[in-house]
């Protein structure tokens, strides 16, 4: 039997308009809406800002509950589909973000190989702009051939050897300058 000797059937309306019995109706259920709202969500200013705008809810509402009971089943279905509807937009956001990333990395690495065919395009064509002799030569040196083996291979002497790599290097270099700037600027956005 309850103290003040009412069933519950015979509550007593709870006006929440009235700014006393609201707040004495916060302070009595916050404890219990934040221990209610941490079973669900581990961030406690998240839980706490949920249990916010449910009572805003309740206060803009502006209508009478026909008992304590009643509003408490209230306060706590607002809180959980508060809950739920915060939980259902942070998986929404990490399932967008977690598909968002892949797309990201394949557009930096489809980026990352036009900019490599583009400069090894360039560096070809340059390659190319040589002459047959210095060409051989150079591919030769550059395939890791010392001199005497490309003086052997290519019946020429030392120095010649030497001549045509220092013109090929000072070629490629003055050709392709304006390349090693624009890779820089491309990889420094």
């Amino acid at each position: 039997m309850r103290p003040d000797n009412t069933h519950p059937a015979e509550e007593a309306c709870l006006d929440l308009t009235d700014i006393r019995t609201f707040k004495q109706q916060y302070e009595a259920n916050f404890r219990s809406l934040k221990y209610f709202g941490m079973q669900y969500i581990a961030d406690e200013d998240v839980v706490a800002d949920l249990i916010q705008d449910t009572w805003l809810k309740i206060w803009e509402r502006k209508e009478p509950f026909p008992g304590l009971t009643a509003f408490r089943s209230y306060l706590f279905q607002v809180l959980y589909h508060a809950i739920l509807d915060y939980l259902k937009h942070t998986r929404v956001e990490t399932e967008f973000a977690e598909r968002i990333r892949p797309v990201d990395r394949v557009e930096e690495e489809i980026t990352a190989r036009l900019i490599e065919a583009e400069v090894y395009q360039m560096v070809n064509t340059a390659f190319d702009e040589l002459s047959d002799a210095c060409r051989n030569v150079y591919a030769a040196s550059l395939a890791g051939k010392s001199q005497r083996e490309i003086a052997d291979e290519f019946h020429i002497t030392i120095n010649t050897v030497k001549k045509h790599i220092n013109n090929a290097n000072h070629y490629l270099r003055r050709r392709l300058k304006h390349l090693l700037r624009s890779v820089c600027l491309l990889f420094a956005r």
